[in-house]
């Protein structure tokens, strides 16, 4: 515990003294003991013995001299008004003379000084003088301010402004807690909560305080708290600050700087530290994996120290592991490896063991086919596979969403760039992609705006948000698909030269379900599963001699009717028939018949997650010796959704049956 000695020039005006210890005891609390001293009771060759002493008046200075054993302790007390009844004093009508009522004159020019350097100069302050107090001077004034001393007001005043005592100032404060080395928590807080009550002229020294303390207070909870260890070295490799972790790892107990490292954390490892670049492996200690990072502290070109950082391999797996599950419950993450793909058929293969080599690379990766392929499943295997298989993988379908919206949601936008956006902005899906993959399905459908803003993310790897002036550098590998001859596409001025060589940097086609038949029974067997084996020879026949215009997609959807119903759809079934034209004028069939068939094909497709897509649709339609035109398609099923037989959602959600559709098909 710390001794303060506070030196008066006398004994007088106890309460003010009692006052002054009391609250600095209270905001020291048993970090230190007060006494006080009076120069004119010291006996002649008296010595003050203390910490530090704190005198009430600067010109005490020369006659404690001799009295004083440590004079570099000496602080000069200065004194500070409470916030509180300053605003009855602004209040006071302006040019109003005032009184100023203390102790002694002198208490009472420095309570004026205090009242002027806080900025009460609209009213006249005046200083009083209890010697002088019959002064005629002094009786035309009807207000006064006083610290606590009504008892010298005069009779003639009318009204008194009360400010209590004055308090002990900031700046006295901290240079107390400097001196005795008293820096704590417990000592800050109160500190805090005193100065919060005073008012100070020198606003900025008593923010620069608050705010370092808050910066300081962070930083010691935040560094020494880190789940990972954390040693601040000299050049020398002597240590200067470890934080908590750190000390209990490498058990160390002297708190004092400069010790060396090598005596801390042993000969073996201190040599690995040492190295220009820590071991990528990281290093073993008691047994236990570490992930080292070390890092030079520079200083223009000239090397400080260094920091270094020792990670348990199991905390980063942990982390990896939250990590993981954030991602999936947003739905950033690939679910899908290349051992989930069934084939068997050599075309398969070979597309495989070609995605497995561009995987381990971060090449722009160009994924063709017919629609139902299992292009994403590729997509997301390659992700996987690679090197970022732990970072975001994010994938939208470029032709379901309108121009204006894709644009939005794969760039990113700034608050109030456009009518409906949110007011704090958001980040596009490349920027969530960053250190990851992005799977652009349906590249050839975006438009040629699009394929400009897209060419230089390929080119420069940045991005700017749809309302910014700002560059934004991403790591994103990106993997594109697309159903569409491109080359066609670009001959006929529909996609961007320039565009489609950035993306064919490495192609991948995967061959239609037609042309690798040897998958058809395999994948059948997974959809099935026991029920695979009640297919009848001829059942195999079927689906093998089939052409699978809506490859996978289209056999999964047969799989789920044949396992709902015992049966292979009807147009599996059937033989071919002469071709049934619908258009405006002509028709072979009446419309019940299109629709019902329709109906029934939406039935056999419709999933828990999915329907049927327009073309897809198409398709099955012409399997049947069934051609309808797109505008008389859209006519019918516009029809059948009126009539609430189906739902028709937007994107990839694709067109189901309701429970009232499939009642109409039962009853048919």
């Amino acid at each position: 515990m710390k001794k303060v000695a506070i030196i008066y020039k006398n004994s007088d005006n106890q309460e003010v003294i009692t006052y002054l210890k009391d609250n600095l005891e209270k905001i020291f609390e048993n970090y230190l003991i007060v006494e006080n001293y009076y120069i004119n009771e010291l006996p002649i060759n008296y010595k003050i013995s203390a910490d530090a002493y704190i005198l009430t008046d600067g010109t005490m200075l020369y006659p404690l001299k001799d009295k004083i054993t440590n004079y570099n302790n000496i602080i000069i007390m200065h004194r500070s008004l409470k916030k509180q009844p300053l605003y009855e004093i602004s209040r006071i009508p302006k040019n109003t003379n005032v009184l100023v009522i203390n102790d002694t004159y002198e208490t009472a020019v420095q309570t004026l000084c205090s009242l002027y350097e806080l900025g009460m100069n609209h009213i006249n302050l005046v200083p009083y003088d209890p010697k002088d107090a019959a002064n005629s001077k002094y009786k035309d004034f009807q207000i006064c301010i006083t610290p606590n001393e009504v008892h010298l007001v005069p009779d003639y005043i009318h009204k008194i402004i009360n400010i209590g005592y004055r308090e002990i100032s900031f700046d006295t404060l901290v240079s107390l807690m400097f001196r005795l080395d008293l820096d704590f928590e417990l000592t800050n807080r109160n500190l805090v909560r005193h100065i919060k009550s005073i008012a100070e002229p020198d606003i900025y020294l008593h923010n620069n305080y608050l705010n370092n303390f808050v910066k300081n207070h962070v930083f010691d909870s935040v560094i020494n708290d880190l789940p990972t260890a954390l040693i601040i070295t000299n050049e020398k490799y002597h240590i200067l600050f470890s934080n908590n972790k750190a000390k209990v790892l490498f058990d160390i107990k002297n708190t004092s700087s400069d010790i060396p490292l090598s005596d801390m954390v042993g000969h073996e490892l201190f040599t690995k530290l040492k190295q220009e670049i820590t071991p990528k492996d990281g290093i073993v200690f008691n047994e236990t994996n570490y992930f080292v990072e070390k890092t030079p502290i520079m200083l223009m070109d000239e090397v400080m120290g260094y920091y270094i950082i020792l990670q348990n391999e199991k905390d980063l797996r942990d982390i990896e592991i939250n990590a993981r599950k954030i991602l999936a419950k947003k739905g950033l993450c690939a679910k899908y490896n290349f051992s989930d793909i069934i084939h068997v058929s050599p075309a398969m293969k070979e597309c495989i063991v070609t995605a497995k080599k561009v995987a381990l690379t971060d090449h722009t990766v160009l994924i063709t086919g017919e629609s139902g392929t299992g292009k994403e499943l590729l997509a997301q295997s390659i992700h996987n596979y690679s090197q970022r298989k732990n970072m975001p993988f994010v994938a939208i379908n470029c032709a379901a969403l309108p121009e204006s919206l894709l644009e939005s949601e794969l760039f990113g936008y700034e608050s109030g760039s456009f009518t409906g956006a949110r007011k704090t902005g958001k980040i596009g899906l490349f920027e969530q992609a960053n250190g990851g993959s992005i799977f652009l399905d349906e590249i050839g459908d975006i438009s040629s705006n699009l394929q400009s803003r897209l060419l230089r993310v390929l080119q420069e790897r940045q991005i700017m948000r749809i309302g910014s002036d700002r560059m934004i550098n991403i790591d994103t590998r990106i993997i594109a698909a697309t159903n569409k001859d491109l080359v066609s596409e670009v001959e006929q001025g529909n996609f961007r030269r320039d565009l489609y060589y950035r993306l064919n940097v490495i192609s991948i086609c995967i061959e239609p379900l037609k042309k690798r038949k040897e998958d058809i029974l395999p994948l059948m067997s997974s959809f099935l599963g026991q029920k695979y084996n009640q297919l009848t020879d001829s059942d195999k026949d079927i689906l093998c001699t089939y052409t699978w215009p809506g490859n996978i997609r289209e056999l999964e959807s047969a799989a789920i009717h044949y396992n709902t119903l015992s049966m292979l759809p009807k147009y599996l079934l059937n033989s071919p028939v002469e071709p049934i034209m619908v258009n405006k004028t002509i028709s072979y069939m009446d419309d019940n018949c299109i629709e019902m068939e329709i109906l029934k094909i939406i039935m056999e497709n419709t999933q828990f997650s999915h329907g049927i897509g327009r073309m897809q649709l198409n398709s099955c339609l012409k399997s049947l010796q069934i051609y309808i035109g797109d505008a008389s398609l859209r006519n019918v099923l516009h029809g059948l959704e009126e009539r609430n037989l189906i739902s028709i959602c937007n994107g990839r959600g694709g067109t189901r049956i309701t429970e009232k559709g499939i009642q109409k098909i039962k009853s048919s």
